[in-house]
């Protein structure tokens, strides 16, 4: 039988060497040869032939052939025959896929919910991506939140890579937004490097302004990690820059509601707060709604570091309200400096003159001329004369 199958594969091939033949046509005789094939080896042998063609014409014996498999095979075939007809339909479907047939979508997603092989998984999960199969992207993000929270397990390392990569790649293929947390999580889960390097390139090109997602991962209960994370994710994106000062705005809200409780959590919220600060002051937007935060930010914080960036940001605001949150700020320290409280370091009070400075707003001259007749340094006193020349 198999010489016979090899046979009419080799006639059929060289026929249509000598002579045109219809896809239609060729995808008939295509079907006969393969339905009248019965040794498992020798319709592996048939299918590779029909591959090689390339032609989206043969979707639908392609078709055909994955639903033999899927619905009739019998079950109890021994493991090396399950094994083969698993490389059969391996074989199918990066075809179907390569040939964007989503008509054939129900049934390698059959696959993917039935297989008990991971890589043939993966290979089906790929292959709706390279489809284009959107119909599919709830059930893949889904399926990659629950290997991310391990409700589902692959202990077997290079098997849970390859479905992990296959989820994050169809995601990133149907540039929906029901993919991008889920791959989120996946760049910042404990995966293979490389796994985590597709994710990070994924979440560029999975939708062009991420920011409400961004700020749906901010706002909700994670970790001021993931939160820190989350922000660097908006800042890389292509997002407009008043977009992503809205993100940051929202995770300097956030730090100050939610209170770390761990070490690393406080150094997490610190970081947070530093970056969130710093990308306001580089992208340079004057969006009002931050300035509540930042003033909140400044008067209830004790680090410096915190301090002196959120002035910077804070002087790149010109309005009333940024002013009079700097003026306030300064004025206080004046008050209390004047009473004779000591000050080891000056930088706070001199971002804050440099940022009244900076604005140009005269609502901040009675703060920045009091500053002369308050006990400053020397230098303080110069850096406020120089900045009511602004004024």
């Amino acid at each position: 039988m198999r010489r016979q199958i090899f046979a009419a594969s080799a006639a059929f091939l060289l026929f249509t060497a000598i002579m045109p033949v219809f896809s239609n046509e060729t995808a008939a005789v295509w079907t006969r040869i393969y339905n009248s094939t019965n040794q498992l080896e020798a319709k592996i042998s048939v299918m590779k032939n029909i591959v090689d063609l390339h032609d989206r014409d043969m979707g639908p014996v392609l078709t055909e052939a994955l639903r033999e498999i899927v619905y009739t095979v019998d079950e109890s075939l021994s493991f090396g025959e399950r094994q083969r007809y698993d490389d059969l339909m391996r074989i199918i479907i990066r075809e179907l896929g390569s040939l964007k047939v989503t008509a054939a979508a129900p049934d390698i997603y059959k696959v993917v919910q039935e297989t008990d092989d991971e890589f043939l998984r993966a290979v089906a999960i790929a292959s709706l991506g390279t489809a284009g199969a959107r119909d599919y992207a709830d059930e893949i993000a889904d399926y990659l939140r629950y290997l991310n929270s391990d409700i589902i397990r692959i202990e077997n390392n290079e098997k849970r890579n390859s479905v992990i990569n296959a989820c994050i790649y169809s995601l990133e293929r149907f540039h929906m937004a029901v993919g991008f947390e889920p791959v989120f999580f996946a760049s910042i889960s404990r995966y293979a490097r490389d796994s985590v390097q597709k994710a990070e390139r994924a979440l560029k090109n999975m939708v062009e302004d991420p920011t409400d997602l961004i700020v749906g991962i901010i706002k909700a209960d994670n970790s001021f990690e993931t939160r820190l994370a989350a922000l660097g994710v908006e800042e890389r994106s292509s997002a407009a820059p008043e977009r992503k000062t809205e993100a940051a705005s929202a995770a300097i809200e956030v730090s100050l509601v939610y209170n770390a409780t761990t070490p690393s959590e406080k150094q997490y919220q610190t970081r947070t707060r530093i970056k969130s600060c710093e990308m306001i002051r580089d992208l340079g937007v004057a969006d009002e709604r931050a300035v509540n935060w930042l003033g909140m930010m400044l008067n209830s914080s004790t680090a410096i570091t915190e301090q002196v960036t959120c002035l910077q940001a804070l002087g790149t605001y010109s309005s009333n309200s940024a002013v009079d949150v700097l003026a306030t700020y300064l004025s206080y320290h004046n008050d209390r400096r004047a009473s004779g409280m000591q000050y080891s370091d000056e930088r706070a009070i001199r971002e804050c003159i440099n940022a009244l400075g900076n604005t140009g707003n005269p609502a901040g001259r009675n703060a920045l001329m009091m500053v002369e007749y308050s006990n400053w340094s020397s230098q303080t006193i110069r850096m406020a004369k120089n900045a009511l020349k602004n004024m």
